[in-house]
């Protein structure tokens, strides 16, 4: 890759890698403490304030965290229920779809039932889906996988589990005459679903990463202020400079370092895998992160990064950071990055921040901004969250903004939110009203016994000229029991036990479509006939 010619690199990817260099340069925090001078203090406070948040969290996940951290390394067994409502009624919506009323009903009566195993250690897991109309069974099906094959039934179209080897994906494609889309291969689900880091690998990268872009930090880069005013109070204020010569080389470093991690290439694969990317995916990437090395400088920053802190009670209560970003033969933006922390006491505090985008030439500006204002209740912690997007140039606006309303025990949540949407660039189409609530407890019953509940209630409402006044509510309720144990068994899918499908012979697999017609036809009947006896809904 090294052989590359030099290409440009856009705006925003310049823009996103001076954020993450500033970002990761307070992400010291997490290694450089020495002696007590305007460096170890802005690190200090840093490391203290980024604690409180992790602490805060943790204190109310408690129970979430401990079963997703278990069930990446134990074997387990779940239970699940997956019931919903739904209610829609206004305006033309009747005359438009005469068969709502049903819709409605057969929806607000279905059930899914799901069970599942699953072994980390040998990547093994099975499932199992039965679907329910009114408490009657309508089609059940089961799933099972290994390091090696995937294999799926469904009893009402055919008897037997269908394998296919998980690297065979793109052969069996091509013998069906489907493009590959540049799928070859089946991920192993268990593999990528524990295709994450643990709090202790974390930190532990972070303070290699931390290590790595600690050398281009100077203690004259620092300088210190005390008794400083802002906003009717006093502070020690921190203020760092790092030049355009430092700031790319911190972005060089950091693009190296990634670009030879191993560890996050492997999970990124894994990812990539279950999300369905087409293989080269990751090649494409590093492509693009070594022509992005290569030419990291042509990202200008003409005046630096100018960094403040305002820092009482070794917290940072106030900080800034501020740049001009020029890639070259193109306009500068400036970006400027504030953020906000206010503990009043252990459980009242308030914190924000905010990241704003104004290019020189362009009579625009983006905001992104984040509040949160958190307070003590009676049975935990009530927290208002605000994320927000504010859009202007010359011809159009977007405002958007989700708010959300969250109570929280050691086991449970509790969120009402609302989207709220405006602005001439949505046009003169009507915009819905967005909001509901969630709820969420996880329950440990004993030691290997959790039992976890999700509520998420959906409302929509949109006054359309052409449909009129509509709204519709949506409910999904989720109960699942988690067991975790070593007595976990799988299906056997080897030989005779399962059709091999890319051992079959064309005639073979043409005479079991044939098969699976009839009985799906079969099905289509039964299941008609069935729904003449549905008229309760």
């Amino acid at each position: 890759m090294s052989q590359h010619k030099k290409k440009g690199i856009s705006k925003w990817l310049v823009v996103v890698l001076s954020i993450i260099v500033v970002v990761g340069f307070g992400a010291t925090a997490y290694g450089v403490l020495k002696e007590n001078n305007p460096m170890a203090l802005y690190v200090t406070a840093e490391k203290n304030t980024m604690e409180e948040h992790w602490e805060r969290m943790e204190q109310y996940n408690q129970h979430t965290l401990a079963l997703q951290e278990r069930m990446l390394q134990e074997a387990y067994k779940t239970d699940a229920s997956l019931k919903m409502n739904v209610n829609a009624q206004g305006g033309q919506l009747n005359q438009a779809v005469p068969q709502l009323a049903m819709i409605q009903g057969i929806l607000s009566t279905l059930e899914l039932k799901m069970t599942s195993k699953v072994d980390p250690e040998t990547s093994e897991m099975s499932g199992s889906l039965d679907v329910l109309l009114q408490g009657n069974s309508l089609a059940q099906g089961s799933f099972y996988q290994n390091e090696e094959k995937t294999a799926v039934k469904a009893p009402f179209l055919y008897g037997k589990y269908f394998a296919l080897k998980n690297d065979e994906l793109g052969a069996f494609m091509e013998r069906m005459n489907q493009p590959t889309q540049g799928l070859t291969e089946i991920p192993n689900f268990v593999q990528s679903n524990s295709a994450a880091f643990t709090a202790d690998e974390m930190k532990e990268m972070a303070e290699e990463y931390v290590k790595a872009l600690g050398k281009h930090f100077d203690q004259d880069q620092f300088s210190l202020s005390k008794g400083v005013s802002y906003e009717e109070a006093k502070y020690d204020k921190v203020t760092i400079d790092i030049s355009e010569e430092k700031a790319q080389a911190m972005m060089k470093t950091l693009m190296e370092k990634l670009k030879n991690d191993e560890r996050i290439w492997d999970v990124l694969d894994q990812q990539m895998k279950l999300q369905g990317m087409a293989a080269g995916e990751q090649e494409t990437l590093q492509e693009n992160l070594e022509t992005a090395i290569q030419n990291v400088d042509q990202v200008k920053l003409p005046n630096g990064i100018t960094i403040e802190a305002y820092i009482k009670d070794d917290i940072v209560a106030h900080e800034t950071w501020t740049m001009d970003i020029k890639p070259n033969d193109e306009d500068a933006v400036n970006v400027a990055i504030s953020s906000d922390y206010n503990k009043e006491a252990k459980n009242r505090y308030t914190a924000s921040a905010n990241v704003t985008f104004i290019p020189e030439s362009e009579d625009s500006k983006l905001k992104i901004s984040y509040k949160e204002d958190g307070k003590p209740n009676k049975d935990g912690l009530h927290v208002d969250y605000n994320i927000g997007l504010d859009y202007k140039d010359q011809q159009e606006d977007l405002k958007a903004n989700l708010l959300l309303n969250t109570d929280y025990t050691e086991t449970s949540s509790n969120t009402d939110f609302e989207l709220q949407l405006e602005g001439s660039k949505l046009g003169n189409q009507p915009v819905p009203g967005i909001s509901g609530t969630f709820k969420s407890k996880t329950t440990k019953e004993d030691n290997n016994q959790y039992t976890q509940k999700s509520d998420l209630e959906l409302d929509i409402a949109m006054n359309d000229p052409a449909m009129g006044n509509t709204k519709a509510h949506v409910e999904f309720h989720l109960e699942q029991d988690v067991s975790f144990t070593n007595d976990v068994s799988f299906p056997t899918v080897e030989g005779k036990e399962a059709v091999q499908v890319m051992e079959k012979s064309d005639q073979e697999l043409e005479q079991i479509s044939k098969e699976i017609q009839m009985n799906l036809q079969q099905y289509i009947g039964n299941f008609m006939g069935g729904l003449g006896g549905l008229g309760g809904f």
